[in-house]
């Protein structure tokens, strides 16, 4: 070696590189030996037991010369199933494959990454080939195809709830979802997601009410006309209803509580100068401190769709912080205690001189705890340690003072607190008795009755309660006598919100498409079904394969 012209440790690097390129291949040759070893050890195994099955069906007996296996599988029982792939026409992948795929993909909240990353960890133990991403992808597209194409049972006691997806580029999708009234009971009148039928779901670049009414109509045709639709009330939705209805006047409209209570929310503290004040504030403390040691005590980030329907988020915060502020330790703000001049002096000008003269020997001293302070002031001969007011813990206590500084405002919202919690309990009240006990005539009695258990009510509050269960009472009476059904279309944004989760990656020069998994793998969906099925592709078409579908050449 020390012939060579070359440095030793270009040789060495040289060296290593080829030691570990041939254990890959050696690990990889292992890898494909034991997968080969499990197909070979189950097909022996599914031979032998059919083969049994065969000579018993034929009254005949194995000869003498029948191997141990088949012995074995021809006198016990019927051996576990092999895992024998079974071919699609058309796919290259088999039908084990595609199943749990999707099985991952629905079931198992993987991705469609995560689910081919789960497939090769199995290449060892399963006989199972390994798809790309944007294959499971397109299963996934061809299977929501599917759903949509599928007949619709029709019946005569459908209950529509209908919305619309957030538009997040030029286009959004009109969602109808339905369950039978009949149904209702045995969900507790809260439907999840298996409980509903997806009956349409209309890509648009532009939603007016009578498109929303063709959707409908054309629903009705395959399944029936509904005996309710339950919606958030937008503009075109609610158009779209009332054209429909021309047709069918015996269908029922009902706006969907959360955001009637949430519409009634917004005009009840629209005019509140406390609350537009508390927001404000909100909203400037975690701009201003949210990359700093309070990142834990910071109010949540206000939404800017459906704000009112979650405000009870920030009312909780208040609530929290207060709480940690009358508890008086601010340790986990992470700074200390200091008996500071400031402090002593605060003393002196309280107690006299006389009496906080011991403690001139303390001034400077650090503490992590209010509690070490405490007792060091009494090792000192302090007595009057447990009168210390807040003046002093403010010069003594620089985690108080910290925490005073981003959020004393809050503290002066004490007394209106009470108020503002006491209008969310209303609402949080009538919402529990609508969503798990339904609509009906009797809806606006037990209503009143829960409310009651809330005790007295101040004025403003008493005045949202009373417009609240005027609301209710409208509802309901638009309800046949003994009916009793859907009064809330939250599972729609509870799939609507999932579908924005779900969404497809996006590439450069791509539109964001609106729901995400809605509205792409719909229109994907026609274009992977109604293409022609191609056995054989050329090196251009595998290596436009192998590329993600949103940067495919259109």
């Amino acid at each position: 070696m020390n012939d060579l012209k070359t440095p030793v440790a270009r040789l060495a690097r040289l060296f290593r590189d080829a030691r570990d390129r041939w254990k890959s291949k050696a690990l990889e040759r292992q890898r494909r030996l034991r997968a080969a070893q499990v197909r070979i050890r189950d097909l022996e195994r599914s031979r032998a037991y059919w083969k049994a099955r065969a000579l018993a069906a034929g009254d005949q007996t194995p000869a003498n010369g029948t191997s141990g296996g088949e012995t074995e599988a021809a006198s016990g029982d019927e051996p576990p199933m092999a895992m024998v792939p079974t071919r699609v026409a058309n796919h290259h992948h088999c039908l084990e494959v595609i199943a749990l795929s999707l099985q991952l993909y629905l079931h198992a909240s993987f991705g469609c990454r995560g689910v081919s990353w789960v497939l090769r960890l199995l290449t060892g133990y399963l006989p199972l080939g390994v798809p790309a991403s944007t294959t499971v992808l397109n299963w996934c597209y061809r299977l929501g195809l599917a759903v949509l194409l599928r007949p619709l049972p029709r019946r005569d006691d459908w209950i529509f709830v209908i919305d619309h997806t957030v538009a997040l580029g030029a286009q959004k999708c009109l969602v109808v979802l339905g369950i039978p009234a009949s149904r209702l009971a045995e969900t507790g009148y809260s439907p999840r997601h298996c409980d509903m039928t997806v009956l349409a779901v209309e890509v648009t670049a532009k939603s007016t009410g009578i498109g929303v009414a063709a959707v409908l109509e054309q629903v009705s045709t395959r399944a029936g006309v509904p005996v309710q639709i339950v919606s958030d009330h937008g503009s075109d939705v609610r158009k779209g209803i009332a054209l429909f209805r021309q047709q069918a006047p015996g269908c029922v409209e009902t706006y969907d509580i959360s955001h009637a209570i949430a519409t009634y929310l917004k005009a009840h503290w629209r005019d509140d100068v406390h609350w537009q004040g508390f927001l404000k504030q909100a909203a400037a403390t975690l701009s201003h401190f949210q990359q700093t040691e309070l990142l834990f005590l910071l109010p949540p980030r206000q939404r800017t769709k459906a704000r009112y329907m979650h405000v009870d988020a920030h009312l909780q915060w208040a609530q929290r912080l207060i709480g940690y502020h009358d508890q008086g330790d601010f340790s986990a703000i992470g700074r200390p205690c200091v008996f500071s001049a400031n402090a002593w002096a605060h003393l002196r000008a309280k107690l006299g001189k006389r009496r906080v003269e011991p403690l001139r020997a303390l001034i400077g001293q650090r503490y992590d705890t209010r509690a070490a302070l405490c007792e060091a002031l009494r090792a000192q001969g302090a007595t009057m340690v447990d009168g210390l007011d807040d003046a002093f813990w403010r010069l003594a206590d620089r985690g108080y003072a910290r925490f005073l500084e981003a959020f004393a405002w809050v503290l002066a919202y004490r007394e209106v607190l009470s108020a503002w919690t006491q209008t969310i309990a209303v609402s949080k009240t009538v919402q529990t008795v609508l969503k798990t006990r339904g609509l009906s005539h009797a809806t606006p009695a037990v209503v009143q009755a829960e409310l009651s258990a809330l005790g007295a009510l101040a004025a403003p509050v008493a005045d949202f309660q009373a417009r609240i269960l005027q609301h209710v009472e409208h509802e309901a009476a638009k309800l046949p006598a003994a009916a009793i059904w859907l009064a809330s279309s939250d599972i729609m944004a509870l799939i609507i919100d999932w579908s924005t989760v779900a969404k497809p990656p996006q590439g450069r020069g791509t539109a964001a498409s609106p729901g995400g998994a809605v509205v792409a793998p719909v229109e994907r969906a026609r274009a992977c079904v109604q293409a022609p099925a191609r056995t054989k592709m050329g090196g251009a078409e595998r290596r436009s394969a192998r590329q993600p579908w949103w940067r495919r050449a259109a």
